[in-house]
């Protein structure tokens, strides 16, 4: 694997994400840069969801080696929240960030402002 660019489909959020290594048989994992700010944590695997105003993007997530998470950052407002379980293949039907693969075991989150958010 190598670097990662995504930008936001309004054009105004730029994600680098610096490939840092990858486990045995595992999927890489990369730094997060979000505007050129630092966020926690890495992106792991290839996974990403943006939602259609650009405000949110999910990811394969681990804070610290190797735990996958998923993570949603609020790209507005430079704060994420992490799942409470991981979904290995979705897709955002704001409010919900749904799963589309049976690997996910048919897990959907939906967000209903109880969430914890950390700032980045």
């Amino acid at each position: 694997m190598g670097d990662i660019e995504l930008i936001t489909p309004d054009g105004l959020h730029r994600i680098r994400l610096p490939y840092e290594g990858e486990p045995p048989h595992g999927d890489s994992y990369h730094a997060i840069w979000i505007n050129g700010v630092r966020a926690p944590g890495h992106a792991w695997g290839c996974q990403f969801a943006c939602t259609a105003d650009s405000r949110f993007l999910a990811m394969g997530w681990m804070a610290t080696r190797f735990e996958r998470k998923t993570a949603v950052f609020d790209l507005v407002e430079r704060q994420y929240f992490v799942l409470p379980f991981y979904l290995s293949n979705f897709r955002f039907c704001w409010p919900s960030l749904e799963a589309v693969a049976p690997s996910s075991d048919g897990h959907s989150y939906t967000f209903d402002g109880t969430e914890t958010w950390h700032t980045y």
